[in-house]
């Protein structure tokens, strides 16, 4: 087995005990919460963490069902099966891992919409599935990858960067929520460049799962601590009640 592709099984590995572990301790922050909620933050985004983690089980499958393999896109085009294998990948991410950060959105958006939450969430999905099923080849099927999960990282980054001016939800860091997200999407642009670096079919895939596990950490980070203008909001607080 060739170096490059022993270092992606392991960047691979690395990345999905961080995702598990991650995920671990927001649902373990939801649970000690007096009152809790399945739109609570810490759920929302304990399932995204835990549903990234499972579609990076598949991915190792997938790198070594096709370590071999010399042009991926034509086997998908002509192979039916193995079609089918990978567009179940890209059910499993981005559909159900954005799902949940879908609903965070919509609660910061619509929050006292019900109604309009369930139509565009709905929408999304079915419209997301409905792409991922026609497309008929691997291209074809980044693209729609693309379509799905760019629209609604972009909505998260505009969004933290408004709550973080407005000094708005002090229990998230929307700062560095903002700034991980602006970063993954670099991430995401130059994840097709890796591959065509280095040798073997898979190439230099193994740093862009590396840098993007950084950017995952920090997008964790971003929802257990709290924002800067917290501890600014108590101080002004206790000042006023002292005075």
């Amino acid at each position: 087995m060739e170096k490059n592709l022993i270092l992606l099984f392991g960047c691979t590995v690395l990345k999905i005990v961080a995702l598990s572990l991650l995920g671990y301790f927001l649902i373990n922050k939801w649970k000690r919460q007096s009152k809790k909620y399945y739109t609570d933050f810490p759920f929302l985004m304990s399932i995204t963490f835990f549903g990234y983690a499972l579609a990076k089980i598949y991915d190792l499958c997938l790198y070594y069902i096709f370590r071999d393999t010399p042009d991926l896109e034509l086997l998908t085009e002509f192979d039916p099966t193995l079609l089918i294998i990978v567009k179940i990948r890209f059910v499993l991410c981005p559909v159900l891992v954005i799902a949940p950060y879908l609903v965070l959105m919509m609660m910061i958006w619509f929050q006292d919409r019900v109604r309009t939450q369930k139509i565009i969430g709905i929408s999304w999905i079915i419209l997301s599935l409905l792409s991922i099923i026609v497309v008929q080849n691997y291209s074809q099927i980044l693209i729609v990858n693309a379509l799905v999960a760019f629209p609604i990282i972009l909505l998260s980054i505009i969004s933290f960067f408004v709550l973080n001016h407005q000094k708005k939800l002090h229990e998230i860091n929307s700062l560095v929520l903002a700034i991980a997200w602006s970063l993954y999407v670099c991430t995401q642009l130059l994840r097709p460049l890796w591959i065509t670096l280095g040798s073997g079919t898979w190439g230099l895939t193994w740093v862009g799962e590396l840098v993007e596990l950084l950017t995952l950490v920090m997008i964790g980070i971003g929802f257990i601590i709290p924002a800067n203008y917290r501890k600014i909001q108590e101080t002004s607080i206790m000042k006023t009640a002292v005075c």
